[in-house]
């Protein structure tokens, strides 16, 4: 009987009764697909970070870490990177030779980090060759070729076939320097790292420092990067005279965003169902006040104060019935159509670059976090009844029936 006049009671006032599906709804949407963006933006940059710049597993010299001078590179790097390849979970190792230097041209200087790569193992652990905007990438004919970022050729005044001087410390502490002609402008999703790293043949930049081949540092994808960490135990313990270290290890911004997203992401789903929460009490609460006289003739009659209570909450428990089923479809249709085409944020860009994020986000959730989102909601919108529900109890009912 209470069911029954539970649903009765819904339909008798379509539009009340409508607010609040439409309320449940768009918390079941906005909670399930805030989740899935904000979890796709941060899964991105930390992608994009570790695809174009910091890799899956690090190894350098252990003087490196405390003093990155080139004078502590990687000994016997040909026998450590073979080691390196013959686990399976490693996907592939570049060696690269860096230097801190000073870039000059006719117009500006700049202070960068100068990489030296082998092209074809370097297209294996990053995807600077895909970011060339303008230009080549560094499998040229032309001699010392460089590619630099599209923030640092601004800054100075470079284009393709501009000459810049690439000057820095040997393995001696010896100051050199070597002319380079830019072939390719590139440009990631991080412009700060763009502005100051470039890229060169590692072995145009390894007989400037002194050496015809140095290694500062190996770079290797794994097949799961979530995996880094037990990886780089497992190497560091095998390899002897190295460091290995994770993504997470060698950028600790990294790890700070991967371990927090749980955290960011409870404080959004908190306000989000605390407004859906104060809706639905506003919304049932006005309800119970303008059934004050309904109310009080069903107590007249026998129907004793719990069935009341009851009826409100099996009311609530149906609206929250059809709201989350609803929302939990259109936020699954969103998420789809977005995963494809993304959201475009290409007006704020630039300041989007300025945090390492690219002009696209494509929203991700998985599917126990979805149900679980959507039993969330259902709860609240259940809970915030029982206000409502305790203040029918309170009427009188000589008092109500008065109430027209």
């Amino acid at each position: 009987m209470i069911f029954k006049l539970s649903w009765k009671n819904i339909w008798r006032n379509p539009v009340r009764s409508g607010s609040v599906i439409a309320a449940v709804l768009l918390g079941t949407w906005a909670a399930i697909f805030l989740s899935a963006f904000f979890s796709g933006m941060y899964e991105q940059h930390i992608r994009n970070e570790l695809d174009n710049h910091v890799g899956h597993l690090q190894v350098h010299a252990p003087e490196y870490n405390e003093d990155a001078r080139t004078a502590h590179y990687i000994p016997r790097d040909d026998s450590v990177a073979r080691i390196i390849r013959q686990y399976s979970f490693i996907h592939s190792v570049s060696n690269r030779t860096l230097a801190n230097g000073l870039a000059s041209s006719s117009a500006n200087n700049y202070g960068v980090t100068i990489i030296g790569v082998d092209p074809d193992e370097e297209r294996q652990v990053s995807r600077i060759h895909e970011q060339i905007n303008t230009g080549t990438y560094l499998d040229t004919t032309r001699r010392s070729p460089v590619v630099v970022g599209e923030p640092l050729a601004d800054r100075l005044k470079l284009e393709i076939g501009s000459k810049v001087v690439l000057q820095f410390q040997d393995v001696s502490n010896e100051i050199t320097a070597g002319l380079f002609r830019v072939v390719g402008l590139y440009s990631t999703s991080n412009a700060q790292y763009d502005e100051t790293h470039v890229f060169v043949h590692k072995k145009d930049l390894s007989p400037l420092l002194g050496r015809s081949d140095l290694t500062h540092e190996m770079v290797a994808r794994v097949d799961d990067f979530h995996r880094a960490d037990v990886y780089a135990d497992s190497l560091d313990a095998m390899l002897g005279g190295v460091v290995v270290e994770s993504w997470q290890d060698v950028s600790p911004m990294l790890r700070y965003i991967n371990s927090s997203l749980d955290t960011m992401m409870f404080v959004f789903m908190a306000i989000i169902i605390l407004a859906l929460t104060l809706g639905i009490i506003n919304t049932m609460l006005m309800a119970v006040l303008e059934r004050t006289h309904e109310l009080g003739m069903l107590m007249a009659i026998g129907m004793n104060r719990s069935r009341i209570f009851t009826m409100i909450l099996v009311e609530t428990f149906l609206l929250t019935l059809t709201g989350v089923p609803l929302g939990m479809l259109f936020s699954w249709g969103s998420i789809s159509y977005l995963q494809d085409t993304g959201v475009d944020l290409s007006i704020v860009g630039e300041g989007l670059r300025e945090y390492g994020l690219g002009t696209h986000i494509y929203p991700i959730i998985e599917t126990d976090h979805f149900l679980y989102l959507a039993l969330m909601v259902a709860v609240a919108a259940v809970l915030a009844a029982i206000y409502p529900a305790w203040k029918a109890l309170k009427l009188n009912p000589v008092e109500a029936i008065r109430k027209v």
